[in-house]
C-alpha cells in the first residue's frame, strides 16, 4: 500500500471560517503537479483521495483533483473522510486506512493529525509538516516505510 498524507493549503480566517489563501491554492497545485510526476515516475495510479470534511481540506482536495486531471492521472475516487478531520485519534485514522481495500490513497487533513498519524505508523519520523506538505510512505504487510517528504 501507498499512502500519501497532505496537509491542506495555507488557511487564513476569511469571513469566519478558514479557507484557501491565494498563496494556498498556488502552493497545493504546486504540490498536485509534483505528485502527478511521482505517479507518473513510480508508474502508479492514484486509486482514492480521502479529505477531510473541513473546508479548507475539500478546497485542498478540489484543486488536487483538478490538477491530477489536468496532468491526465487516471479517474481515481475522492471521498469526504470524517476521520481525518484534525482532532482524530490517529491509531484509529491508521487502523481505518490500513484496512481499505485500495492500495494507492492520498489523504488530506489537519495538523495535528497529519504528523501525529506519519508519527503513528513511523514513530522516527515524526515531524511538523508546513501547509501543502505531502509525506510518502509505503506500507507493506505491517512494516510501514518513509519514501519521502515533499514541501511547497
Amino acid at each position: 500500500m501507498k499512502v500519501w498524507i497532505m496537509r491542506h493549503g495555507d488557511a487564513p480566517y476569511i469571513d469566519g471560517e478558514r479557507q484557501l489563501s491565494e498563496l494556498g491554492k498556488q502552493d497545493v497545485a504546486l504540490m498536485a503537479q509534483r505528485l502527478a510526476t511521482v505517479l507518473k515516475e513510480q508508474e502508479l495510479e492514484l486509486e482514492v483521495m480521502l479529505a477531510s470534511p473541513y473546508l479548507r481540506a475539500q478546497q485542498t482536495a478540489d484543486i488536487v483533483e483538478q490538477q491530477l486531471m489536468s496532468a491526465k492521472v487516471s479517474p481515481f475516487l475522492t471521498e469526504q473522510e470524517p476521520l481525518l478531520r484534525s482532532e482524530s485519534d490517529p491509531e484509529m485514522t491508521a487502523s481505518y486506512i490500513e484496512a481499505l481495500p485500495q492500495s494507492t490513497i492520498l489523504l488530506v487533513s489537519h495538523m495535528p493529525l497529519v504528523a501525529n498519524l506519519l508519527a503513528t505508523w513511523l514513530p522516527q519520523q515524526g515531524r511538523y509538516f508546513p501547509t501543502s506538505a505531502i509525506a510518502e510512505l509505503e506500507i507493506v504487510g505491517d512494516k510501514p516505510t518513509f519514501r519521502n517528504f515533499y514541501e511547497p
